[in-house]
């Protein structure tokens, strides 16, 4: 697993707040203090979005710690610069970071 830091992450997955997911909530904006980006193997995304209730399939995950105001996410690393479609879901899971559960 490679992690990118901007700083310090707080607590581990297993105190962290809700896993963002798709959900029909309205989105409020949220100031987090850090960010932590996990980039994880194909396996490990599978095993990571099974453990919280999504389809092994899923492509990125967001949490959010609420006592150490610090979002983490993890998705698969872009292959390139060009890859938009990851680098898409790199900022998807940034929104989500802002935003909590955004989707509609």
């Amino acid at each position: 697993m490679t992690r990118i830091t901007s700083r310090l992450a707080g607590a581990a997955l297993a105190t962290l707040g809700p896993i963002f997911v798709t959900s029909a909530a309205s989105a409020e904006t949220i100031e987090p203090r850090s960010l932590t980006w996990n980039i994880v193997s194909d396996q490990e995304m599978s095993s990571l979005c099974r453990r919280h209730g999504q389809n092994p399939s899923c492509a990125g995950l967001a949490a959010w710690d609420e006592e150490f105001q610090s979002c983490i996410i993890w998705t698969r690393s872009p292959r390139s610069a060009d890859d938009l479609q990851r680098w898409r879901l790199v900022h998807h899971e940034l929104r989500h970071c802002q935003q909590g559960a955004y989707h509609s």
